[in-house]
C-alpha cells in the first residue's frame, strides 16, 4: 500500500468519570479496522481530545472510528465512522508507470 500521509481528527471528550483513555481504529473497508493505537488520556491547545492519523492509504476511502476506554479496560462501542480520501497527485502516479 502507498501512503500519503496524515490527517488530524477531533473528538468530543468522554463524560466517563473512570475515563482511561481512547483508542483511534483505521482500516480501508467500512467496519474492518486493520490498525488501532492506544491513545491513553490526550487533549489538544483547544481543550478537545485530538490526534494526528497517520498512514492514510493513497487514492482510497480510509475509515476511521473512535472508542473509550475506561480504569477497568471496559471498551465502549465504536463511534460513527469518519472517512478521508486523499487522493494521489497525476504526476505521482506517471512516475509510478
Amino acid at each position: 500500500m502507498s501512503y500519503t500521509g496524515s490527517a488530524t481528527i477531533h473528538w468530543a471528550m468522554s463524560t466517563d468519570a473512570d475515563l482511561a483513555g481512547y483508542k483511534v481504529y483505521q482500516g480501508v473497508l467500512s467496519g474492518v479496522y486493520t490498525r488501532t493505537q492506544a491513545l491513553g488520556l490526550i487533549t489538544c491547545s483547544t481543550g478537545q481530545p485530538g490526534r494526528v492519523v497517520d498512514q492514510i492509504v493513497n487514492g482510497a476511502a480510509n475509515y476511521i472510528a473512535l472508542t473509550a476506554y475506561d480504569t477497568s479496560l471496559n471498551e465502549s462501542l465504536f463511534s460513527a465512522e469518519i472517512v478521508i480520501t486523499k487522493s494521489i497527485p497525476l504526476l505521482t502516479l506517471l512516475r509510478q508507470l
